[in-house]
This record gives structure tokens, sequence and C-alpha cells, in this order.
């Protein structure tokens, strides 16, 4: 729509010109270029908060953190980090805790079950999840 506005009045600048209405140029600049100033600022309203890295929920952070604990072998999570890269798209990276001695494999495939299922619950498309391993009396210390 703006578009339109823009030609129609550019057209109507380019007549009256023409006609020796020469303030008629000035004009129809002005006007397409506080017509083009509004579409910046709209589009800019809309997507500031994706360009300072707005943050979910609270809601869906314990989610992603219950999802989290949900799969076998994880012993917590912290550091949980999130934020909206885009219209609807979340990123999220997060350290899982799991047992001291656990197989590297074991690891890998529990950290890929929290990424699948984190992906699956809360819609996230970009997770990204590091493995520490805990010793459970190192767990209940951090506990007290």
């Amino acid at each position: 729509m703006k578009d339109e506005v823009s030609y129609v009045a550019a057209l109507i600048g380019v007549v009256l010109m023409a006609q020796g209405y020469y303030w008629a140029d000035p004009l129809a600049s002005i006007f397409v270029a506080t017509v083009i100033a509004l579409g910046g600022l709209y589009l800019f309203k809309d997507n500031v908060h994706y360009l300072v890295g707005r943050a979910p929920s609270k809601q869906f952070m314990e989610k992603v953190e219950i999802t989290a604990k949900s799969v076998k072998g994880v012993l917590g999570v912290h550091d949980l980090k999130a934020e909206y890269v885009g219209p609807n798209v979340v990123h999220i990276g997060f350290h899982i805790e799991v047992a001291k001695g656990t197989p590297i494999e074991e690891a890998d495939r529990i950290a890929e079950e929290v990424k699948e299922r984190a992906s699956r619950e809360t819609g996230c498309q970009h997770c990204v999840i590091h493995v520490d391993p805990v010793s459970n009396s190192t767990k209940q210390n951090s506990r007290r």
C-alpha cells in the first residue's frame, strides 16, 4: 500500500511540475521520504526485540528444565539461557549433569534425547546442550 501511495505522490509531483508548479517536486519528495521513514520505523518496532535478544517467558524456561530433567540419566540442569532469534524461533543453550564415569557414548545419547525432547515439547528450533559429569556427593553438597 505504501508503494502505491508513494507512486501516486511522485506522479502528482511530476504532473504539477510540468504545469509550472515548481514547489510540487520537493513537496512530493518530502511526502515519499516520510512514507519510507514511517515504514522503516514500523519494521524496527516489530523486530527490535529480536535484535536485542528477547528472552522467552519464565513458564517456557521452566518447561525446558522440567523436560530436560525428565530424561533418564540427567541429574540436573544449569546455566539455562534462551533468546528469540526470529519470529517464534528460539535458541536455547544449557548444561545437563550426568553421573561421573558415564561413558561418552551414553552421555551423548542422553544429550541427544534431551535435545529431541526439548525441541518437541517446547518448539525450540536451536538447542545447544553441554554435558557435565558430576559425582553424587558433589550434587548433594550443591543442594545444601
